[in-house]
């Protein structure tokens, strides 16, 4: 099995808080904030990171990046998963060869707090205003408009699998 001894996450709406402790509960491994890691992991303490979508970047990666040996990277977004919108996700270089696995989140907009709150607006109003084609794009101009969640446990399995098998 692959050592992690903590899960480290940054949450604006809580989704990736939510999957922070799935993820915690299904390891054993003690789950902190990044702002909290910070205070009582040791420097170089392996980890594994998830932090939400923002503008195609890893909140908060570069960072724990800085202070821990990140193993494994959970990008949690609002989006179906896409391979090659992951493949494209911005990290730092030294987090190239890191695995990096999607988990589709959620979007809360009554949750959405400082510049993220106009910033999404002007996208949800972007978003909504073309024709839908198809029920993924209904879905989310629905999520737009109303909120969606689509965090489950089941979208754990590639990353428990990944520890078990205890690959870099």
């Amino acid at each position: 099995m692959l050592e992690i001894r903590a899960i480290v996450y940054t949450s604006h709406t809580g989704f990736t808080a939510r999957y922070a402790g799935m993820l915690g509960e299904a390891t054993g491994a003690p789950v902190y904030p990044l702002k909290e890691a910070v205070k009582r992991l040791e420097r170089g303490t392996p980890v594994f990171y998830l932090g939400w979508l923002c503008a195609g970047s890893i909140h908060g990666l570069e960072r724990a990046s800085r202070r821990f040996a990140v193993q494994g990277i959970g990008a949690v977004g609002m989006a179906p998963p896409d391979p090659a919108y992951t493949a494209k996700l911005r990290r730092p270089d030294c987090l190239r060869e890191v695995p990096l696995f999607y988990l589709r989140g959620g979007y809360a907009p009554g949750r959405l707090r400082g510049v993220y709150k106009p910033m999404m607006g002007i996208m949800a109003r972007r978003v909504t205003k073309t024709p839908a084609e198809t029920p993924e794009e209904r879905s989310i101009q629905e999520a737009f408009l109303l909120g969606g969640d689509w965090v489950s446990q089941g979208q754990l399995a590639p990353i428990l699998n990944w520890i078990e098998a205890g690959e870099k």
